[in-house]
């Protein structure tokens, strides 16, 4: 476990070496925490909360380029129904709290895993629809491809590791323009119990394929996900 989280923290140097010279481009501390509770009929409610925190963001004044500011704080809350033992469908209600420009947004989400006998291989289909005051509504369509491989035996044990590679392009719509995003995550995590598991993460951005001002954010995450 520790090897690996030192792989990723080579990797987020690496990174961080090689795309600091882009156009905009900043990076920081991104903690994560969700409770999920599985309820009577088989569904589940889930809550979360993500913060992130600047460290470096490529300003012209050296000065200015190393900080310590908040950027953003996440809440969210879904309802998840299971359709069959490998799919799902979700509704979501999101809270961003930002610089004054907070935002609401509406989620509908379909999920479905494929199981393999040394991974599983999961889908994310997502529309959302994001408000914020003084501007106008954003619409945007996502899908997340992830792939979750056990790094001891075939299944995660408690106690055991294991490690997930995700991309995730998104494209959206506001005031006509066209946008998109992609995010790649490497993941590294650890089953703590049957209830608790945490997770070390690379979080790599990029926006602003079809606009002026292209946009790079490269995170370094961690994540605590209790379920009961």
């Amino acid at each position: 476990m520790r090897r690996g989280i030192f792989f990723l923290l080579l990797l987020f140097l690496f990174a961080f070496s090689s795309f600091a010279q882009d156009q905009v481009f900043f990076t920081g501390f991104f903690p994560e925490a969700a409770i999920t509770k599985k309820l009577s009929n088989g569904n589940k409610v889930n809550f979360k909360v993500e913060n992130q925190e600047i460290i470096y963001r490529n300003f012209e004044n050296p000065e200015d380029r190393w900080q310590f500011k908040h950027y953003r704080t996440d809440l969210m809350a879904f309802y998840d129904w299971k359709l069959s033992p490998l799919s799902s469908m979700a509704l979501g209600l999101f809270y961003r709290i930002q610089d004054g420009s907070n935002s609401y947004r509406l989620i509908q989400q379909f999920a479905v895993l494929d199981r393999f006998r040394r991974f599983r291989m999961g889908h994310r289909f997502r529309l959302d629809q994001t408000f914020t005051p003084g501007e106008t509504a954003e619409f945007r369509f996502r899908y997340r491809i992830a792939l979750d491989v056990p790094l001891q035996g075939d299944e995660v044990d408690p106690g055991e590791s294991y490690l997930v590679i995700s991309t995730e392009p998104i494209f959206s719509l506001q005031d006509s323009e066209l946008g998109l995003e992609n995010r790649f995550v490497l993941t590294l995590g650890k089953l703590i119990n049957s209830q608790q598991k945490i997770e070390y993460s690379v979080d790599y951005r990029t926006d602003g394929f079809f606009q002026e001002g292209f946009r790079t954010r490269l995170w370094a995450k961690i994540g605590y996900f209790y379920n009961f």
